[in-house]
């Protein structure tokens, strides 16, 4: 027979994994990788993992706010390849870095922004992810901009040292993640300190409730992809540094990587629930995975399988969880 103790400590238990699964997660990995290669746990090993998460980080971002809205931006893939292809045909055309950069994010601003015009008039008859359709057109829309913008089709590379230096990936120490932490503090601020963050929950948590207390559904969900499109431009800049190089399809993959990020995350996928600082964590766990098969020479087609397993797990886990925590 179970005892009141027992049943508290259990309690205590599914709470905490609630709460911090996903570092859970990720010191699972890292000692299980470093067991098997002692190099994976060298300092720069593990700086070089956050470093080139940096972009992820930022679109991450994006994508936790968008699903905390009850909303997914599945344009990033193209916003991310038109915003690196712009930033690198600018500078390369002779445009100082400084302009090339506010180009290239006001470019997936104005794409947000059509994600979000489109998406607020499917509102009323889609009740879950009405923003599906429109940022899947605009992802084609983008991808096909980017191509277009490509010659030969090619990789536009980019050889400014300004911008090396301040976008590079290149050192002991790389720029882009305090630019990701500064996107990180101020969505985490955004999100839990101002009525705007109260809003994205409230009309993530339930949309037809949320105009009985004075939301404008449509003017959240139309602000939220317009931020998302201005933050997926952003990381395309990013990602243009990492690669010192610009095109059409340096974001692949960036769509189901940043919302597996956030579901490891536990960002509920419904809406109404999330956390920003969370989602990074998620990032770091889909590094670290990556990072450790690649070292143990696994094949990419496992790696994707086993990053596809994870967000399986990932979620079944979190369900079981908070079940069990209903009922106790």
């Amino acid at each position: 027979m179970t005892t009141k103790r027992e049943t508290s400590i259990k309690a205590q238990a599914l709470q905490f994994f609630a709460r911090a699964g996903v570092v859970v997660y990720l010191v699972v990995l890292v000692v299980a990788f470093g067991l098997v290669n002692p190099e994976f746990l060298a300092p720069q090993t593990l700086l070089s993992i956050i470093s080139v998460s940096s972009p992820l980080i930022v679109v991450s971002a994006a994508m936790t706010m968008c699903l905390i809205c009850a909303e997914v931006d599945l344009s990033v893939v193209g916003v991310v390849g038109l915003a690196s292809t712009i930033t690198a045909l600018l500078i390369t055309r002779g445009f100082p870095w400084p302009v090339a950069v506010p180009a290239a994010v006001a470019a997936g601003t104005v794409l947000g922004a059509v994600n979000g015009l489109l998406t607020s008039r499917l509102v009323s008859v889609m009740p879950f992810f009405p923003s599906f359709f429109p940022t899947l057109a605009t992802t084609a829309l983008a991808l096909g901009l980017a191509e277009a913008m490509l010659p030969s089709k090619q990789a536009i590379a980019i050889s400014d040292p300004g911008f090396a230096s301040v976008f590079g990936f290149a050192g002991k120490f790389n720029i882009p993640i305090l630019y990701a932490v500064a996107v990180v503090v101020l969505m985490h601020l955004v999100l839990t300190r101002t009525s705007f963050g109260y809003r994205i929950q409230a009309v993530g948590a339930n949309r037809r409730a949320a105009p009985l207390v004075g939301i404008n559904v449509k003017r959240t969900k139309f602000l939220v992809l317009t931020v998302s499109g201005a933050l997926a431009g952003f990381g395309g800049v990013l990602t243009a540094g990492f690669f010192q190089a610009g095109h059409s399809m340096l974001g692949r993959g960036y769509d189901l990587d940043t919302i597996g990020a956030a579901v490891i995350g536990g960002t509920a996928l419904f809406g109404g629930k999330g956390n920003v600082i969370a989602s990074v964590w998620g990032v770091l766990v889909l590094a670290v995975l990556n990072t450790g098969l690649q070292i143990v020479h696994v094949e990419p087609a496992i790696q994707l399988a086993a990053t596809g397993a994870l967000v399986v797990i990932a979620v079944a886990v979190d369900l079981y969880v908070r079940r069990r925590l209903a009922v106790s």
